[in-house]
């Protein structure tokens, strides 16, 4: 018998077997590798040290797990779990750029702030610095708790601090989406973007006491094509306030209220600055109780300008000053320069008011050009003393006005 047959016979069997046995072993080491990238594909501050009990540090904690994020070798996401109450001190900092294409923080637990008295020496003007991260996505159903209350008394700083930290700063990045969260009690502005395109912040809750002064909602500033929407807020200061640099901003679906100060353009020109805001579109909001609503105020003295804006679509629930252009900001004396405006329409705008004035255009002697003013019906509380209407040097137009009663924009002369 030929031995080479018989072996053959054999061996191709033998064969047969180890190639299905190593595919048996590859799909298992897939599933086992799949497993553990199931697993890191999220981090969990608690694995990196974070306590989470209120009281101790979890500062480094969350600078390491955030290292292992950026990195891109242990998936993009980083959780900060639920139930737990997590103390960090200023600044905490989150810097890129990342190896991730996409960074995910989700907060589903509470973030705490020091008191004013433990903030440091160091003066730190923020509590939580996002820089130079593209796409960064913040999200959850957390609270980022600025434990503020010792900086409402209007005193800058803490000891030689010239100024009111902000809670979260986000600086230069692009792609940003900010969506969920609730925040409360930020020492000064609750969320500051600036340097950042494409930018989206929604369904977010902003909830602190009227009586803390400085605490802004949300600051843009040198932004580009900026989506704020669905998100209610109550602070002691601008619901949102548009800086010098801001173009393309929509705005909508914002509940303002009470004791903010509107949804602000500025404020601008200050010291003399060269400011500029663009393309700003305001729609579909409500304002309860707000010391202000819609409202653009410039320092005199100031150069650049604002134009093509737009505020549509308002209500008004027992609000004082609910349209409002202020170029002598702070009551400050008229100047030989000022930043110029134009393009503003003020439409379908309708509801209540406090004070005597439902709308003030006042203008710096340049004149603010191409002023619309379209169905608005602005009545006061008090049914025996109307509310009224205030204009200095604006110029453009007034149709379908019910409420206040009187006209005084003027058409510009050449």
């Amino acid at each position: 018998m030929d031995m080479s047959i018989y072996l053959t016979q054999f061996e191709v069997p033998d064969m047969d077997m180890l190639i299905v046995g190593i595919l048996i072993l590859s799909i298992a080491s897939f599933n086992s590798c799949m497993v553990v990238n199931g697993k890191k594909h999220t981090l969990d501050v608690i694995q990196y040290g974070a306590k989470g009990d209120g009281k101790s540090d979890d500062t480094q904690a969350f600078m390491h797990a955030f290292k292992a994020l950026c990195s891109g070798n242990h998936g993009n996401t980083l959780v900060v779990p639920k139930k737990y109450s997590f103390f960090v001190r200023p600044t905490l900092n989150f810097t890129g750029p990342c190896h991730s294409k996409h960074i995910n923080i989700k907060v589903m637990g509470t973030i705490l702030g020091p008191k004013r008295n433990d903030w440091g020496k160091e003066c730190s003007i923020m509590l939580i610095h996002f820089f130079n991260i593209s796409r960064l996505t913040l999200e959850g159903s957390g609270v980022i708790n600025g434990n503020g209350e010792g900086w409402w008394d209007r005193v800058k700083g803490a000891g030689d601090c010239s100024r009111i930290p902000t809670a979260l700063q986000f600086d230069k990045c692009n792609g940003l989406k900010i969506t969920g969260l609730t925040h409360i009690n930020g020492p000064g502005p609750h969320i500051a973007v600036t340097d950042s395109n494409d930018v989206t912040i929604s369904n977010i809750h902003i909830n602190t006491p009227k009586e803390s002064h400085n605490t802004d909602g949300i600051d843009l500033t040198r932004t580009n094509r900026v989506n704020i929407h669905d998100s209610p807020i109550s602070c002691g200061d601008d619901c949102i306030a548009i800086k010098g640099g801001s173009n393309f901003t929509n705005i909508s679906q914002i509940t303002c209220g009470p004791g903010v100060h509107g949804i602000s353009v500025g404020s601008l020109g200050g010291h003399g600055a060269e400011e500029y805001v663009e393309n700003l579109i305001v729609k579909n909001c409500t304002f309860n109780g707000a010391a202000s609503a819609v409202k653009i105020k410039t320092w005199p003295g100031g150069k650049g300008h604002v134009k093509n804006i737009i505020f549509k679509d308002i209500i008004i629930n027992q609000t004082n000053f609910p349209v409002y252009i202020d170029q002598h900001y702070m009551r400050t004396p008229e100047q030989d320069q000022a930043i110029k405006i134009s393009k503003v329409t003020f439409s379908n705008i309708y509801g209540t008011c406090i004070g005597d004035d439902a709308i003030v255009l006042d203008c710096a002697k340049i004149g603010c050009d191409n002023i619309n003013l379209n169905q608005i019906n602005i009545t006061s509380i008090n049914p025996k003393k109307p509310a009224s209407v205030k204009c200095n040097y604006a110029h453009g137009k007034a149709t379908n006005i019910i409420s206040p009663r009187g006209n005084c924009v003027t058409k510009k002369q050449n």
